[in-house]
């Protein structure tokens, strides 16, 4: 449909090129620390009992296996 010369044309907003987007709270990093920690102690508890330097241990180690996890996750969806 032919546009009109007398209508005043709309101009759209463009984000400037170099202009960052915002990435709030899409990292996989928090989950997967809280996750892997709750599995860490459950895996702890089972094998050493209720000995809280091994549930501690299995804290720690949970919560390491999560990081490195959840930025696996992070750089592999970042991917395009």
């Amino acid at each position: 449909m032919p546009r009109s010369k007398k209508r005043k044309h709309h101009h759209e907003f463009h984000a400037p090129a170099n202009a960052e987007k915002s990435q709030k709270n899409k990292s996989a990093v928090p989950a997967g620390i809280v996750f892997f920690t709750l599995v860490g102690i459950g895996i702890a508890f089972f094998a050493a009992g209720s000995d809280p330097l091994w549930l501690g241990v299995g804290a720690l180690a949970g919560a390491a296996g999560g990081y490195f996890f959840g930025k696996q996750v992070d750089k592999s969806f970042s991917k395009k």
